[in-house]
C-alpha cells in the first residue's frame, strides 16, 4: 500500500499482497465472530430452533459484514492509510449506464439460476445435503422489510466495498481481466456453499465489470442489492403459497438462454456508454483506441490523475538513469529496479496463493463435512 502524489492529490495505490491480506483478515474476522455468536448461544437459554430463524440469519449476517467493512479500515489504519477515499463511493458514474443495472440484475437471475440449480443437482447426486444449509423465508411484512435492510442492503455495500473497491481493486496491479475473475472467485468461494458458488461467481464477474468500467461503487452496490432482494421477494411469495419459479427443464433453459443474451447485451450497452462518456469527458483515457476487455477497463477506470501518477514515475527514472554518468551505474540502477519488480511479484504470488488456499481449503472441508453427515 503506498500513497502517491499528482497535482496536489492524494492516490492510494493497493498492492495484490493487500488486497489478498484484506481478504483474509475480514475472512478470518467473520469465522471468529461467527464462533462468538454460537458460544453466546451455547451458553443461554436459548433453544435450537433459534438458529433456523430470521433473527439468528440477520445477527449472523450482521457480524459477517461488520468484518467486511472494518477489516480494511483497520488494516488502512495499520497501514496509515484512508481505505474509504478513492475506494469507488465517491465515484462519479453515467446515470444512463447505472439505469440498465436493475435490469441487468434480473438478466443475470435468468441466466445464473438455472445454471446454479444445475449445479447443485450435480452436488446432491454426489451426497451434499442441501436441506442441511439454512434457507432465507421471511414470512411477513415486517421480516421481508427487515431482511430487505440486513441482507440485502447491509452486504450490498459492504461486500461491494471489500471485493470490488479494495479487492479487485488492488487485484488490477495484475491485470483487469484477472482482477474481475480472481476476486470473483474468492467472493464465490466466501460464501462457503455449493448452492451460492455459481450463481455468486457471476455475479462478482459484472460487479467488479461495472467498478472498473464507471469508477465507482454504486453501480455495482445497485445490482447487488437488486439481486439480493429478487431472491429475498421469492421466498416471500413462495412462503405465502405463490410459486413465482420455473419447474421444468425447458423453462430453465430458456430462461437461461435469455439471460446469457440479455445479459452479456446490456453489459456490452454499460461498456459503450461509460466509453462514450470518457471520450467526451477525458479524451485522454485511451478509450477510444481500446480493443479487448483488459484495454477497455484499464481506459475507462484509470483517472487523469492516475496516468499522471504512473507517468511521473517514469520520468523519474529516465531522470534517474541520465544522471547516472557511466552505463555501469545505468546498470546499477536497473538491476535494483528489476530486483525489487521480482521481490515484489514473489510476495504477491505467496499472497494469492495463501488467500485461495485458505479460502478453498474451508470450502471443501465444508463440503466434505455436510456429505459424511457431520453437522
Amino acid at each position: 500500500m503506498t500513497t502517491q502524489e499528482f497535482d496536489g492529490k492524494k492516490l492510494l495505490t493497493l498492492s495484490t499482497s493487500d488486497g489478498s491480506a484484506m481478504f483474509l483478515g475480514s475472512y478470518v474476522l467473520k469465522l471468529l465472530l461467527q464462533v462468538v455468536v454460537v458460544v453466546v448461544l451455547a451458553v443461554t437459554d436459548v433453544s435450537e430452533e433459534f438458529s433456523t430463524t430470521i433473527a439468528y440469519t440477520c445477527i449472523i449476517t450482521t457480524c459477517n459484514e461488520l468484518a467486511f467493512f472494518l477489516t480494511p479500515l483497520a488494516y488502512g489504519k495499520i497501514k496509515s492509510h484512508d481505505t474509504i477515499r478513492g475506494m469507488g463511493f465517491e465515484g462519479k458514474f453515467s446515470l444512463w449506464a447505472t439505469l440498465l443495472v436493475p435490469v441487468l440484475a434480473g438478466a443475470l437471475i435468468c441466466l445464473g439460476a438455472p445454471l446454479a440449480n444445475g449445479f447443485i443437482w450435480i452436488v446432491t447426486k454426489i451426497g451434499y445435503d442441501t436441506s442441511a444449509v439454512i434457507s432465507i423465508s421471511p414470512t411477513t411484512a415486517g421480516e421481508l422489510i427487515a431482511t430487505l435492510i440486513i441482507v440485502a442492503l447491509l452486504p450490498a455495500v459492504a461486500e461491494e466495498y471489500l471485493f470490488r473497491g479494495c479487492i479487485a481493486r488492488a487485484f488490477a496491479q495484475k491485470g483487469y481481466v484477472f482482477a474481475v475473475f480472481a476476486s470473483a472467485a474468492l467472493f464465490a468461494l466466501m460464501h462457503g456453499s455449493p448452492l451460492q458458488l455459481v450463481h455468486q461467481f457471476l455475479i462478482g464477474v459484472v460487479t467488479a465489470i461495472l467498478f472498473f468500467t464507471t469508477r465507482s461503487l454504486w453501480p455495482s452496490i445497485i445490482l447487488h442489492f437488486v439481486n439480493n432482494a429478487a431472491a429475498l421477494f421469492v421466498s416471500y411469495f413462495q412462503a405465502n403459497g405463490s410459486p413465482v419459479l420455473a419447474t421444468e427443464f425447458w423453462q430453465y433453459a430458456v430462461m437461461c438462454v435469455v439471460g446469457a443474451i440479455a445479459s452479456a447485451g446490456l453489459l456490452v450497452a454499460i461498456i459503450a456508454i461509460c466509453r462514450k462518456r470518457a471520450m467526451r469527458v477525458d479524451p485522454d483515457s485511451g478509450a477510444d483506441r481500446a480493443r479487448n476487455m483488459e484495454d477497455t477497463l484499464r481506459s475507462l477506470y484509470l483517472s487523469p490523475e492516475k496516468r499522471g501518477a504512473k507517468q511521473r514515475e517514469l520520468e523519474a527514472l529516465d531522470a534517474e538513469l541520465a544522471a547516472a554518468k557511466t552505463e555501469q551505474m545505468k546498470e546499477v540502477i536497473m538491476e535494483d529496479r528489476r530486483e525489487t519488480a521480482r521481490k515484489q511479484k514473489l510476495r504477491e504470488r505467496r499472497s494469492l496463493i495463501y488467500a485461495f488456499l485458505f479460502v478453498a481449503v474451508i470450502w471443501i472441508l465444508s463440503f466434505v463435512l455436510n456429505i459424511a453427515g457431520v453437522q
